[in-house]
Formats: C-alpha cells, structure tokens, sequence
C-alpha cells in the first residue's frame, strides 16, 4: 500500500476488519521473477501498457460518449486495463509505466461532468446497455491505482472524483419511487452486467468510511444480481450449479461473485464468505476445464467439465480470455480470504495453461477483425480472446471488439488480460501473521517481511514448470521463528522436502516449516511430474441454460445429447501443464492415438527436440504400436493462428 494510500485508510476501522476476515494478506511480498513468468509481464508492459494513445483513445470515449450509439462497451477498456497497469507497475516498479498510468488517471479525471456523472452513454442513454458496467470499471480502475499512487492530493482528487460519480447513481437507482431498479439497467443478462457495481461500491466505502456506499451494496445484494432470480440466494442454498443458474454469462457472474468477498471483508458476516466460497467449489466442480478456464458455448457456464471433450459441442467462440483472467482473480481473492490452497492450485493451472496460451507473441491479427472492420487501421493486440481443446487454431475472432472513432480497433479480453501477468507476482508469496506462503514456484527472488518487520529474501532456483525440483535459499536470517508453509499442488502424489540431510515425504496443501532461519539455510523441494492421461467425465444427457436473448426475458434451454465420438478421447497433464499436439511438430493432430500407460495412468515421456518454436517444455509419447507423437506444453502451440500450428490437447484416439 503507498503512502497516499494509508493516509486515506488510516482512520477507517473497516480495514482493520478487513484483515482479520484474511488468511493471507495480499500485496505484503516483493517477488521478481526470472524467466518465464518475468516475461510475461514484461510483455504485457511493452507492448499494452506503454503506449499512450491507446490510454487517450479509451479516455476520448467518455468525452465524446459513443457508447450508447450502439449500447457499446468502449467504456470498460480504460478501467480494465488501469486495474492490469496497477498490477503490473506492483510488480516491475517501472518509473516510465508509473508516469503514463498517472497522466491518464490525470485526463480521466477531467471527464467528470459538474453533477459528478462519468459515462459513455449520453444522458439520453444512460441506464442502459452496458452504461453501468463500463462506469463499474473507471471505478475500479481508480481504486487500483489508488494502491500505487504516490502523491496525497491525486489520491484525494480521486476519491471526489470516485464519490461524485457513484452518488451521481445512487440518487438515481434504488427501491425509492422515482428510481430505477439496479437489475433494470441493462437490457443486457437481466441486470447482471449493471449489478456488478457492488465490487467497488464496496471498496468505495472501505475507502471512505461512508455508510452510504454500504447500503447501497446491500440494496444491490437484495435484489438478487439479475431480474429473474436471486443468484445469492442459490449460492447460500449450494443446491444448484452455476451453468443452472437464471443467468450465465461466466465472466460477469464471476464478477458479481468477488462483490459478494468484498462485502464480506466490509461486514464480517459469515453468510456472505459461505455464498462467494460455494460459488467457486460450484464452478470448479463443474465448468472449469483442463486448461483452467470455462464456457464450451460462447462465453457461459455450460457445465463445461463434461462438454469439454465433445466435438459437437463446441462453438466457434469458447473459453474467453476475460473467463479466464476473472477467474484467477476470483481464485486470488479466495485464497487471500481462506488460505484454502486449493484456489492457488486452480490459479496456477489457468495461468500456465489458458491463460499464458492467449499470448499473441506472433503479433497476430485475426482475420476476424478485417472482415468484421474493413475500414480499420489495423492493431496488433497482445492477447487471443478464446481458447479450444479440440483441433482448431487460434485467433478465430476478438471478443467485445469494438470500432472507435479515429479507426482503430480494441477488444475486451485485450484490455482485461494484463492483470493476469501482474496477479502472479501478488499470488507468488502471501503472508501471514506467523510467516510467509509461497504458492507460486519461479526462478527469482521472494522478498517479504517476518510478523515483526525484518526483511528476509529467499532466493528460488528451478526451472518449473519444466521440472519438479524447487530449491529454496534464505539470504537474510528470520531472528526469531518463521513460517514457512509451501504449497504441495492437489496433482502431485509423491513429493518430497529436504532440509540438510533430513528428507520426508509430504502431502498435498502446504507443508509448514517454523524455524528460526540462518541466512544459507536451504530447502529443496521436489514435486510428482509423472505425466498422466486424463479421460473425458461422461454425461450422456444435459440441459443447458443458453440465455442468449440479451433484450428478451425468455429463459431457453436446449437439450444436449453427447456425442458418441465423446469417449474415444484423452489428454495428458504433466505438472501442471497440460500437453498439446501442434501441428508444426510434423504430424496431423486430428489423427488417433493409442498412447501407452500404465494402470495408474501415468505415461513414460521422452524428451523431444522435435519443437523449433518457443516452448517450456516437448516430449514424445509412446503409443502402444511402437510408434509416438510429439506434444508441447498447451500454451506455447497454435501461435501461427493459423493452420500451420492447427492445435489440440483433447485427441482422438483409437480404442
């Protein structure tokens, strides 16, 4: 937190209750990675966050309000991507970032009209579309740079600026006559979009102690998230997934959901801790995939756990880059709050797989966009909106792209996905009142402090993903006990931790060491990286709620039989990476295998040179017959976006 920050919080007793509802506290760890998770943000830095025309052009929408032309959307880019260039300058402390975040923070400010009102939308307009969600994410995109700015008067020209545009719609939504309902303003997912206001409603109040902005989050809990039903309700009952749910568009609902943590944190009530944990247990139960990511169907919750295999399922658009990241967010946040590590081993799989996967390294355009768009001038954005299991390419289409006004173009999952890069570098170490918890295992340098406040760095050496073997060092002494807890992921069964000539098998959570450390003192620390097969969860017969009708209040169900191709399909998961065929390895990766595994599952892979593209990791795998084929890690393939690297993780086999 910076200085100007703590100014602000220093009297709110709100933050002190804040940190008793967590188990781990965010934000109280320096980490500097080396390698791959170093340059995915570096990545995301230069070619994303850099660039100043893109910060004027999002800021020029809420000037000239475009948005409610065509009930658009142009008015979440700034916020999305100034919450990913917070996260991203905790990270690289990069002084050129810090001062473009600040100018645009500086010119955002003056689109403040005299009432306080903040939009896109005319007045002729507002309160519909995607007006209060796009307002929702200059909001946030505040708060978050509240946490790095470094001067007192910005932080408070913020704060005026953040309390006169939501009380510009708290005297205008509510249950009092004259008002409109939260859920009536959208035509869009019943009101979802609009209710997921209720995040930084909250943190709002959390900032200024203002009781107002609490009952408004509670005015917006009680009607229920969206028209039709009571999300909240159904969460707190825990008898429904989220794919049944009256609504299901997955990244909006999930964003509802880290409302519900924040109103926890604000409240303590226990209620509403047991609805936002149901929720994720619900989702990871039933729709994440492989990969760590959901919706088989466009963007919903679909129960993709037993759709992900099936190739009549599948849509052209699935999987969204902004599911993807809103979950590892949602999963940050649980982790914080419960210390549950199950949701870091849930991150770590959506960050190394789909989420890593939607680097567009190549610099790819999709050719969706020139034909969507013929009179753009064309823009090379730094991240893919959808990922696919089956064989398919990448760069099919740009999710939530949006043409504006001087011609370029930019899409929702671009903007989103630099906060992803920037989470890892929070999630990494966590602390907590005894000591630390490293949850993320990287090559670098984990900077915290112990309970009384005395530096201590531990230097990690390992090449993890790619390997199992994790070498910790302390460089500074603790001075008195610390605790150390390392994760053991849920995938590893047979793990392993040293500490000088004393080794001992350890179990999946984390494994505590409390000590009074030397500086020198080593751990080692080696993980399961047998490669094992996955099969397909069988569902022969599902109802799936579509809700496809944006201005309709038609709940549709379709009934889907699973195709009997289903079945004849495996993938592989080794750490946790999951492995692909691509087909710039040499082979057609639609054709069958019979891969040769053991009664347990687990696969013998033989290293490959086969891969002449990046990768973190190639091998072969044998096939019963004597031959093999050759796999990489999911996120390195299909980075042409085209044919020449037609991907695919889900393969078709021969039995």
């Amino acid at each position: 937190m910076s200085k100007a920050t703590e100014i602000l919080y220093k009297n709110n007793p709100v933050n002190h209750r804040r940190l008793a509802t967590d188990k781990f506290f965010l934000d109280a760890s320096d980490v500097k990675f080396s390698g791959l998770l170093d340059d995915a943000v570096r990545f995301t830095e230069s070619k994303q966050l850099l660039d100043r025309a893109h910060w004027k052009r999002f800021v020029d929408q809420f000037r000239f309000q475009d948005d409610g032309e065509n009930r658009g959307w142009r008015g979440e880019y700034w916020g999305k991507m100034m919450r990913g260039g917070a996260f991203v300058y905790s990270y690289t402390k990069n002084e050129e970032l810090y001062q473009v975040l600040t100018e645009t923070v500086c010119d955002m400010l003056t689109c403040a009209e005299p009432d306080g009102r903040v939009s896109t939308y005319s007045r002729e307009t507002e309160f519909g579309g995607w007006d209060i969600w796009c307002r929702k994410y200059v909001l946030l995109g505040m708060q978050y740079y509240l946490e790095i700015c470094k001067d007192e008067e910005l932080c408070q020209k913020i704060v005026s600026f953040m309390c006169g545009s939501l009380d510009y719609l708290i005297a205008r939504i509510g249950k009092e006559p004259g008002k409109i309902n939260i859920t009536s303003c959208s035509g869009c997912w019943r009101g979802l979009n609009a209710s997921t206001i209720l995040e930084p409603t909250v943190r709002l109040h959390d900032i200024t102690g203002d009781k107002k902005y609490l009952d408004f989050a509670a005015y917006i809990i009680s009607e229920g998230g969206v028209s039709t039903g009571d999300v909240f309700k159904l969460a707190e009952e825990n008898i429904a997934y989220p794919y049944e749910y009256p609504v299901t568009k997955a990244y909006e609902m999930m964003s509802l959901f880290e409302g519900i943590i924040e109103y926890y944190r604000a409240t303590g009530d226990e209620k509403y801790r047991e609805i936002a944990i149901n929720f994720a247990k619900r989702i990871a139960e039933s729709d994440i995939t492989i990969i760590g990511t959901a919706g088989c169907s466009h963007e919903l919750l679909d129960h993709s756990l037993v759709h992900q295999a099936d190739p009549d399922y599948f849509d052209d658009v699935k999987q969204e880059t902004c599911v993807t990241v809103t979950w590892m967010k949602y999963c940050m946040q649980l982790l914080a709050m419960t210390g549950d590590p199950f949701f870091a081993d849930c991150f770590e799989v959506s960050l190394y797989n789909a989420y890593l996967g939607s680097y567009n390294t190549e610099g790819k355009v999709s050719p969706s966009v020139a034909e969507r768009f013929p009179d753009y001038i064309e823009e090379i954005l730094p991240f893919d909106s959808y990922s696919s299991l089956l064989p398919d390419t990448r760069g099919r289409q740009t999710g939530g792209i949006q043409l504006m006004r001087d011609r370029h173009v930019y899409g929702c999952c671009a903007c989103i996905a630099s906060v992803g890069a920037g989470m890892a570098g929070k999630v990494a170490m966590m602390l907590d009142e005894t000591g630390a918890a490293i949850n993320l295992y990287s090559r670098g340098i984990y900077e915290t402090r112990t309970p009384e406040g005395k530096r201590v760095r531990i230097s990690l050496d390992t090449d993890y993903p790619a390997d199992g073997v994790v070498r910790l060092r302390f460089l500074d002494s603790t001075n008195g006990d610390f605790s150390l807890k390392l994760r053991i992921p849920a995938w590893s069964k047979e793990s392993t931790l040293s500490i000088g000539n004393d080794t001992h098998s350890v179990s999946a959570g984390y494994a505590e060491l409390t000590r009074d450390f030397a500086a020198g003192d080593e751990i080692t620390l080696t993980l399961d990286m047998r490669a094992q097969v996955i099969h397909p969860v069988s569902c022969p017969r599902d109802i799936v709620n579509t809700d496809m009708q944006w201005d309709l209040d038609i709940l549709v169900h379709r009934v889907v039989l699973e195709s009997p191709e289903t079945k004849y399909h495996i993938a592989i998961r080794r750490g946790p990476l999951i492995l692909a065929r691509d087909a710039r390895l040499g082979s057609d990766v639609k054709k069958p295998v019979d891969i040769d595994y053991d009664n347990e599952g687990y696969v013998k892979l033989t290293p490959s040179s086969a891969a002449k593209f990046p990768h973190i990791l190639s091998f072969s795998v044998p096939e019963r017959d004597g031959g093999s084929f050759t796999v990489v890690d999911y996120s390195s393939s299909g980075k042409t976006w085209d044919k020449k690297s037609e991907y695919a993780c889900w393969l078709p086999t021969k039995h």
